[in-house]
C-alpha cells in the first residue's frame, strides 16, 4: 500500500479509522502515515526530515523546506543549483567536482527524495528478494557509496552483517542518525584503506558509477574486495546525461548497456531487470570466461545501448517519468510553508 497524504478536517472521518495518523501541535495538524509504505525514519515524515537535515546543513527549517518542495517538484534541482553557483561545468569531471561531492548538502536533498521515490524502492525491494531466495544465511554486503544510508539499513534488516561506505561528510552524519534511530547495528568505515581483498559475499552500489571518472578502476577494485564468484548488484544510468543529473559524466555514456565494462573484469552477468536496475555479476575472476548471460539482460543491454549519444535525451525523459514521486509529499512542504508563514505552525523537534 502506498502511503497516502491527508489534508484538512474533511477527512476526519476517514483518520479516526486509520491507526497510523499522527498529530503535529499546536495547531492539531493531521498528517496519515500509512506504516505499510515501508519507509524508514525520517523519510516516512517530513517534519523529522527536515529537522534532521537543517541540523547537519545548519540552515533555518524554512529554507530546508523550500528546498525540499523544489527537489520533489523536481528530482536533481539542489545540485544542479549549487554545481552552478560554484560555477562548475555539467557532466565534466575535475577536481573541483571531486571537491564539491565531499562537501556539498545538495545531496542530502536530492537523495532524501530519491529514496522515497517508487522506483528506488521497487530497486531496493527486487535486490531485498534476489538474495532471500538466492542466499538464505546471512551475507557480508559492502554497501558502497550509499549516501543516506538506507539501503544499508535495509540490508541489516534482512539480517545481513553490513559496512558502510560513503564520501560526503553531510551524508555520513545523516546515516549516523538514520542507523541510530533506527536501532540498525552497521560497520561504518572512513576509508576505503580499511577494507581488505576477499571480503565480502556481495557488494551493493547503486547510482554511483555514473559520477566516476573511470569505471573499471572502481570496478577492479570491487573485484579485489570481493570473494570469488561473490556478487556486484549495481545500478548505473550512463546514459542519463541530462541537466536535471548535472553530475553524471557525459564520458561515461558510452557504457550505457555495455556488458563489456563487466566482463572484461571477470564480473559475469548473472540476473538483472531489464533495464539493469539493478544488474547482478559473478566474480568469476577470469575475463576469459564467456559464460551465458541471460537473454533478459541482453535485451535490456541493446535497449540502454541505444542511450548512448543523443538518443539519450528519449531515454531520459522516461526514465524522469519512472522516476516520479507522490503528490502528496509536495502538497505537505506546500502546507507546512503556507502555516509557518501564517505563523500559525512550527516544526516539532525530532
Amino acid at each position: 500500500m502506498k502511503t497516502q497524504g491527508c489534508h484538512g478536517p474533511a477527512f476526519f472521518d476517514m483518520l479516526l479509522k486509520n491507526h497510523s495518523l499522527y498529530f503535529s501541535f499546536p495547531n492539531f495538524k493531521w498528517y496519515c502515515m500509512d506504516e505499510q509504505s515501508g519507509l524508514p525514519w525520517p523519510l516516512n515524515r517530513n517534519p523529522d526530515l527536515i529537522n534532521l537535515i537543517a541540523s547537519i546543513s545548519g540552515e533555518p527549517t524554512r529554507i530546508v523546506t523550500e528546498k525540499l518542495l523544489q527537489e520533489e517538484q523536481c528530482l536533481g534541482w539542489n545540485v544542479r543549483t549549487e554545481l552552478h553557483a560554484r560555477k562548475l561545468t555539467p557532466h565534466t569531471w575535475s577536481e573541483d567536482l571531486a571537491q564539491f561531492y565531499a562537501t556539498t548538502n545538495a545531496f542530502l536533498y536530492e537523495t532524501s527524495v530519491w529514496n522515497r521515490r517508487p522506483l528506488k524502492q521497487e530497486i531496493r525491494s527486487w535486490i531485498c528478494d534476489y538474495l532471500t531466495i538466492s542466499f538464505p544465511q546471512p551475507l557480508k554486503i559492502l554497501a558502497f557509496g550509499d549516501g543516506l544510508g538506507f539501503d544499508s539499513l535495509q540490508w541489516s534488516r534482512t539480517k545481513h552483517e553490513v559496512t558502510y561506505f560513503e564520501v560526503s561528510t553531510d551524508c555520513i552524519a545523516f546515516a549516523q542518525q538514520v542507523f541510530r534511530n533506527n536501532a540498525a547495528e552497521i560497520n561504518m568505515i572512513q576509508s576505503v584503506a580499511e577494507l581488505e581483498p576477499d571480503s565480502f559475499d556481495v557488494i551493493i552500489c547503486l547510482d554511483v558509477l555514473e559520477h566516476v571518472p573511470e569505471p573499471s578502476s572502481l570496478l577492479t577494485d570491487f573485484t579485489n574486495w570481493l570473494k570469488t564468484d561473490g556478487l556486484l548488484i549495481t545500478h548505473s544510468p550512463f546514459f542519463l546525461v541530462h541537466s536535471n543529473y548535472s553530475t553524471h559524466l557525459k564520458s561515461n555514456q558510452k557504457y550505457s548497456g555495455c556488458t563489456k565494462l563487466y566482463t572484461s573484469l571477470g564480473l559475469q552477468p548473472v540476473r538483472s531487470r531489464l533495464f539493469w536496475d539493478p544488474i547482478v555479476l559473478k566474480n568469476t575472476r577470469d575475463p576469459s570466461l564467456r559464460s551465458k548471460i541471460p537473454w533478459s539482460t541482453r535485451v535490456g543491454g541493446a535497449l540502454l545501448a541505444q542511450g548512448r549519444g543523443i538518443n539519450g535525451k528519449i531515454h531520459a525523459f522516461f526514465a524522469q517519468l519512472k522516476s516520479q514521486g507522490a503528490a502528496h509529499w509536495v502538497d505537505d512542504l506546500k502546507q507546512l510553508l503556507e502555516q509557518e508563514e501564517a505563523g500559525s505552525f512550527d516544526l516539532p523537534p525530532t
